[in-house]
């Protein structure tokens, strides 16, 4: 109890927001992870993005069993769908905490998961502290680790993946994330485009290997958008990040970031069932010198790029075609 009252008095207040759109089957459970926190100062953020399931009725009927943390939360509606990114957005411009951390309605935390991080945060008044995660499924769970906290948030050495990238297992300091939110009104590395720009702007990060957020493997939300739909949400996120590190005069040194950032943008021209190889050729160009030592991708990966760099776009395509319709029964 007294930690509890000293924590509420000498700590920094936590924000979290909270997207919602088609979560029935999950926010209840992410609710009452987030109620059940033992950082008691926090402002705690639902933004309705215009769900058409009953989120909204289950998520009330939940926090009236948190009377303490009714006067802390707040629910905003928009009227129309909006998107992810842009729900986020609201969230975060009506936020008032001195850190935020974003959480996704389909996924939970462990109750000690806000104070840990703060403990953290507030030794070196770091700007970001960063956690590993659990991905999990209906049966099983698993620990993503950070294998190199010290070098986590050098971008150049980055993996362009959802551990280094993700809001969720992050609190970063309001005053970083204003700066940045503008987005692009998008759904698929939409995290990319808040969380590189903000380890760009801070040299005072944290990264710890405690697996905290419960990141679930949600089915539905893995097919909601189609393979083109992806694909063209990660050039349009590498495009912005692109220009806003040239506005800032940080493109030089991030050219590496950029790079492998450009390259994994465009990887899906030559995945799936619909593979096109000019798309790929033509896309981000500069990108295709050097493809064998991108060393965030597999090895074999490598040397189909390699190949496909160069040889004409439609040879590859006729043997890709050629070879997908050999399978066919």
């Amino acid at each position: 109890r007294i930690l509890t009252v000293m924590l509420y008095y000498n700590t920094p207040k936590v924000s979290i927001v909270i997207p919602i759109y088609n979560v029935e089957k999950y926010i209840k459970q992410c609710a009452e992870s987030i109620f059940e926190q033992t950082y008691p100062n926090l402002e705690i953020i639902f933004v309705n993005d215009s769900t058409n399931d009953s989120s909204i009725d289950i998520l009330m009927h939940t926090l009236d069993n948190y009377p303490s943390r009714v006067e802390q939360t707040i629910v905003i509606n928009h009227e129309t769908n909006k998107g992810l990114a842009t729900a986020r957005n609201t969230g975060i411009k009506n936020c008032t905490g001195f850190y935020v951390i974003c959480i996704d309605s389909d996924d939970y935390i462990d109750k000690n998961m806000i104070t840990n991080l703060m403990q953290i945060a507030v030794t070196n008044d770091y700007d970001i502290v960063a956690a590993s995660f659990y991905i999990n499924t209906p049966d099983w769970q698993k620990a993503i680790p950070i294998t190199d906290c010290n070098n986590f948030f050098d971008l150049n050495h980055s993996p362009i993946d959802t551990l280094h990238f993700s809001l969720c297992n992050k609190i970063i300091k309001r005053k970083i994330l204003e700066k940045i939110l503008d987005v692009p009104n998008i759904n698929c590395w939409e995290d990319l485009a808040v969380t590189a720009r903000a380890f760009a702007l801070t040299t005072n990060a944290k990264a710890v290997n405690i697996p905290m957020y419960h990141y679930q493997v949600n089915p539905k939300s893995l097919t909601s958008q189609g393979h083109k739909r992806r694909l063209h949400d990660q050039i349009i996120v590498a495009r912005f990040i692109e220009e806003w590190f040239k506005a800032n005069d940080l493109d030089k040194k991030y050219a590496q970031f950029l790079k492998n950032m450009k390259f994994s943008a465009k990887i899906k021209f030559l995945r799936g069932n619909e593979r096109d190889f000019t798309a790929w050729k033509h896309t981000f160009p500069e990108t295709n010198n050097g493809i064998l030592h991108y060393s965030h991708i597999p090895l074999h990966y490598r040397i189909m790029f390699f190949i496909a760099h160069i040889l004409p776009a439609s040879l590859c395509q006729w043997i890709s075609d050629t070879f997908s319709s050999s399978k066919q029964p």
